[in-house]
């Protein structure tokens, strides 16, 4: 019987290809800085500003980051150790969030709270005057809808984690609130940990939200920089330093997530219902507000001003356009991604294993990336080197590919562990080729992890917004492109539809994954 280790040269050079193309981007970005290093990177480095900008990001994502730990840490006991009522709803609508694009967030509290917001509209006649939302506290706000990626973190932390060391406390006289804090806490500081610092990545790559909230953060004066005629290199070295910050923050991020592994006890014993007492419906009107807060506010606001526009005589039939744009870059680019993602992922069960980890660290790099760095990297190596492709579907489609392969090599790679490689193995003793052997016993066992991937790319396609801007033809316009830029306008009224479009969308995709706990 052949082994499933043999030696397997197209795999072995698609990986390779895989791995140049995903390390395109970051590594013509520092070729590119080195290259103008006599002319713009003291300009850039001796300036306050940048300083200031790179201050204003890290303060903003430490922010967010520990607000919400402080609102995920509750939510995640309640929903998955205690007799709070609807406890099971609430883990899945507390992830909906998640749904929600930053940009659209950044409508959210905009069109909320306002100048001309509909809080503002309520509390004026009672002399109540709203506080500014542009700048930090906007941004800080409109962020806030990022804490499920703490909360998914906890309640699977919480899953893994033995009740019996919760019963001992409790035997040995601590009370509810004692042994939480003593015994259950200190468990999940692991999982704390890498949720917070996705949140603070999350925060630092942010595009939408610190743009419409003229939050003067590195991605912000990234975008500015290179608008304007005269300060385009300087935003390459600005861009470079916010890769450096991101990737920082993915390699602590990875040392946190290996902690984890390797803390794994064995089997474990579920947890029985904690009793709440007076504490139950409290408990369950803090659901509710959170819920309220981060599902329920953005669709009030997206209603009522989707009710101002069509009094005002606006239609909704001009969204066809952009919907089917979007509509078919999702596609096509999931498709894409996924297939791709089968080759690093068949490389990593049939392949050498050395060159199996060098292809997965380096198909990870784009994810890294903050979705500007990778957009203004491919606009001036396109300029430069691939100019038939500048702003064209094509190259639009490679960087939501180098963006967001990880999600769908994730996915496919759980699929592969849970397949017995003996199978393969049968194929190849009974004569087939390893291509055969693949396409007719293996790929096709994989439905489940593909179909998974495909809905995960597809719902980060459609709601990515600073490559679509930067790279996207000029005869394009996605919903997200179309809200972002209605909303920096503030024609609200017009901005909500394609809200509401994307929302939904966004929402169809995300469903069956928060209920499997693997939505990230």
């Amino acid at each position: 019987m052949k082994s499933h280790h043999d030696k397997h040269p197209f795999l072995h050079l698609m990986g390779g290809m895989v791995a140049l193309a995903m390390l395109l981007p970051l590594g013509w970005l520092a070729l590119y800085a080195l290259e103008l290093w006599d002319t713009a990177a003291s300009s850039v480095l001796s300036d306050s500003s940048t300083l200031q900008a790179l201050w204003n990001g890290l303060s903003l994502a430490l922010a967010v980051a520990a607000t919400c730990v402080v609102i995920a840490v509750p939510l995640a006991w309640l929903t998955h150790a205690t007799d709070m009522p609807f406890r099971k709803f609430f883990r899945v609508a507390l992830n909906l969030p998640l749904a929600v694009p930053s940009y659209v967030s950044g409508f959210v509290v905009v069109a909320a709270a306002g100048p001309r917001g509909w809080i503002q509209e309520v509390v004026e006649p009672l002399g109540i005057q709203m506080p500014e939302v542009y700048g930090f506290n906007g941004a800080y706000l409109a962020l806030l809808f990022t804490f499920p990626y703490v909360l998914i973190p906890l309640q699977a932390a919480l899953g893994r984690m033995d009740s019996r060391v919760w019963e001992a406390a409790r035997s040995l006289g601590s009370s509810p609130v004692r042994a939480f804090f003593t015994v259950v806490l200190p468990n999940l500081r692991g999982a704390i940990g890498a949720g917070a610092l996705m949140v603070a990545l999350y925060v630092m790559s942010d595009f939408g939200a610190v743009s419409l909230l003229r939050f003067k953060s590195l991605s912000y004066v990234i975008y500015v920089r290179y608008q304007s005629l005269f300060d385009k290199d300087e935003a390459v070295f600005l861009a470079l330093i916010l890769a450096m910050v991101a990737i920082c923050f993915v390699l602590v991020y990875r040392v946190i997530r290996g902690s984890q592994a390797g803390s794994s006890k064995g089997v474990v014993q579920r947890w029985s219902t904690v009793e709440l007492g007076v504490w139950r419906w409290p408990a369950f009107a803090f659901s509710c507000l959170v819920t309220a807060v981060g599902v329920g506010l953005p669709v009030l606001t997206v209603g009522i001003w989707l009710v101002r526009g069509l009094k005002l005589g606006n239609e909704i039939g001009g969204l066809a356009t952009y919907a089917w744009s979007t509509l078919w870059i999702g596609l096509v680019a999931a498709v894409i991604t996924v297939l791709i993602a089968l080759g690093p992922a068949l490389l990593e069960r049939h392949g050498n294993p050395h060159a199996s980890r060098v292809v997965h660290l380096s198909s990870h790099v784009g994810y890294a990336l903050p979705g500007i760095v990778v957009a203004l990297s491919l606009v001036f190596f396109s300029i430069r080197f691939a100019g038939p492709f500048y702003q064209t579907a094509p190259m639009l489609i490679f960087a939501y590919v180098v963006l967001f392969l990880p999600l769908a090599l994730g996915a496919v790679e759980d699929g592969l562990r849970g397949q017995n490689p003996r199978f393969y193995d049968a194929a190849r003793s009974l004569g087939s080729s390893p291509l055969r052997a693949w396409t007719r016993v293996i790929i096709p066992g994989l439905k489940g992890a593909v179909v998974a991937g495909f809905l995960i790319v597809f719902m980060s396609v459609i709601k990515e917004l600073p490559a679509t801007l930067l790279l996207s033809p000029l005869d394009f316009g996605s919903l997200a492109t179309r809200i972002w830029s209605l909303t920096e306008e503030a024609f609200f009224t017009a901005a909500a539809p394609p809200v509401l479009l994307l929302l939904l969308m966004a929402s169809l995709a995300l469903i069956p994954r928060t209920d499997s706990g693997v939505a990230r």
